[in-house]
């Protein structure tokens, strides 16, 4: 064996050997990260519904935006989602709203639709008791034009302004193809405290 080939084998087996005895401290910062991360999640989902407010919610308009609808299949779509909704929503101590929700609804399509999921928006104080936020919301979903009803996760965002216990909040549903999506979807907030 050369010096050249010693040393190269040598080489080798200190970098095998320092990234193995590296990844293992790395691995474990990971696993307790990922511990860390799913143990602040859980906190704020049950803390929101320990001590979080009843809210009440009605869907109020499903705006199919014209630019993504040949003209002819605007008409074919309901845009005033009959349905209501409950949840437990709270301002947490940095002052974002926190929510878990379900809600049920009349689609597109004038199908029921259902949902439940966790919503979260750092909000703004803007004065005169006026909040605002934007945000996003993780959801299970069920409608009967997709995955023949069996519930799917979906996640979007949100905005929200509201006056002492009453906000108007939207979701903005994108577009995977023409005539599909490209909805803004409205619902009014009141929270019960």
């Amino acid at each position: 064996m050369t010096i050249r080939q010693f040393t190269a084998r040598h080489l080798s087996i200190a970098m095998v050997t320092s990234l193995v005895a590296l990844s293992a401290p790395s691995q474990a910062l990971a696993q307790e990260s990922q511990r860390n991360w799913l143990d602040t999640a859980w906190s704020h989902v049950t803390d929101t519904w320990e001590t979080g407010d009843t809210e009440l919610y009605v869907p109020v308009w499903a705006y199919h935006m014209r630019f993504g609808y040949d003209a002819n299949k605007i008409d074919e779509y309901n845009e005033f989602p009959a349905g209501i909704g409950l949840g437990k929503g709270r301002y947490n101590d940095s002052g974002n709203w926190e929510s878990i929700y379900a809600m049920g609804f009349l689609d597109s399509h004038s199908k029921p639709t259902f949902m439940a999921g966790y919503a979260w928006a750092p909000m703004w104080n803007l004065g005169n008791e006026i909040k605002a936020g934007v945000g996003v919301t993780g959801f299970l979903m069920s409608r009967s034009n997709q995955f023949n009803g069996i519930p799917f996760p979906g996640i979007l965002p949100i905005a929200s302004i509201g006056y002492k216990q009453l906000s108007l909040q939207a979701s903005y549903i994108p577009s995977t193809q023409r005539n599909d999506g490209n909805v803004l979807f409205v619902w009014g907030k009141w929270t019960f405290n």
